[in-house]
């Protein structure tokens, strides 16, 4: 008895697969796959001349990483009830 239910319940799983299948198979390609052209190559030295965006991106990220370790320190000290929540 536990056999058929088994058999059953893969069918059923083999189903759902081959519909899902289906179903993406319907999907167009992508149209990233292939670019029309090539991207310009352009030379970016007075920009970041100007705008130093390789300097941002790093203050950034460690903003981002002080920003997460402040909040994950202080979602466990309310955990742990130190610090009270306002």
């Amino acid at each position: 008895m536990a056999n058929f239910f088994i058999r059953l319940l893969n069918y059923c799983i083999a189903g759902v697969g081959s519909a899902l299948s289906w179903c993406l198979a319907l999907l167009p390609e992508s149209p990233f796959g292939n670019p029309a052209s090539k991207p310009s190559s352009i030379d970016l030295g007075y920009v970041t001349w100007l705008i130093p965006f390789p300097t941002m991106l790093a203050h950034l990220a460690v903003l981002i990483g002080a920003i997460t370790v402040w909040y994950s320190i202080r979602v466990a000290a309310r955990w742990l009830k130190v610090a009270k929540g306002g």
